[in-house]
């Protein structure tokens, strides 16, 4: 009878044992994730897309000025040139936003990991933290996916038609001052 009581304490530690054990393991994964999405985030280059909006704005006037009648061609490249108006403030706004949160959630994991190892977290709640951990990353990484898309449409855009679109509108201002 005492043996069936200590093997059922022990049958318990173990599981006690086991489960925070896993859940350490799977707080340094989750851990291990979101620092692999801060390594992405910061190889975003907001100067870049603050540059793009400033060329794009000197380029908007410049036309303003300039163009009085438009070919189809560059018609064409001026509606994809115009996605920078909304996507550079967009994109610094999300940027900013993901990255405060993700900060936030690496914190929030470390802390997790301290309360794990420290036996403050009740085994029966230790998937449901888990769980909640891995949705806010999932949803900081579904936000960084966004932004990264964007970010790349912001420097092909700025790449591919800022020159032509500039060279076009100094030709028509060198015409109109004929």
């Amino acid at each position: 009878m005492i043996f069936m009581k200590y093997l059922k304490l022990i049958l318990v530690l173990f599981v006690f044992i086991g489960c925070s054990k896993q859940g350490e393991k799977q707080a340094n994964e989750l851990l291990s994730k979101s620092f692999f999405l801060q390594k992405s985030i910061n190889e975003i280059n907001t100067v870049h897309v603050e540059n793009a909006f400033s060329k794009y704005q000197d380029n908007i006037d410049l036309v303003k000025k300039c163009v009085s009648t438009i070919e189809n061609e560059f018609a064409r490249r001026m509606n994809n040139y115009k996605g920078l108006k909304k996507a550079c403030p967009n994109l610094l706004i999300n940027y900013d936003l993901t990255k405060r949160n993700l900060e936030t959630e690496i914190n929030q994991i470390k802390m997790l990991k301290l309360d794990l190892s420290n036996n403050l977290i009740p085994s029966d709640s230790i998937l449901y933290y888990i769980e909640m951990e891995e949705k806010n990353l999932q949803k900081i990484s579904d936000d960084l996916l966004d932004i990264l898309n964007l970010y790349d449409f912001v420097i092909s855009t700025n790449d591919s038609l800022y020159l032509p679109i500039k060279n076009f509108a100094e030709k028509e201002c060198s015409k109109n001052e004929i």
